[in-house]
């Protein structure tokens, strides 16, 4: 799943976050909202990732790094 994920690839994320937004707006899914997840969508692409670490990543690290990201946003 996607709090629990240590390493998920960009088409991976996408596809679980449609799903999860899809659970919030048909309110199944009760423990996040658009707002975390719209976010979620941005910080987890690659150009971003890049950015925030400041240096190129591989595409192992990036997927690292996305599902440290997401585990920390939904974590809370």
């Amino acid at each position: 799943t996607l709090k629990s994920a240590h390493i998920i690839t960009s088409t991976e994320t996408i596809d679980l976050l449609s799903l999860a937004r899809l659970g919030v707006d048909l309110g199944v899914i009760k423990q996040a909202d658009r707002t975390l997840i719209n976010e979620l969508f941005v910080k987890t692409q690659p150009a971003h990732l890049q950015k925030l670490e400041k240096k190129k990543l591989s595409p192992n690290q990036r997927d690292v790094k996305r599902a440290e990201i997401i585990r920390e946003k939904l974590g809370k």
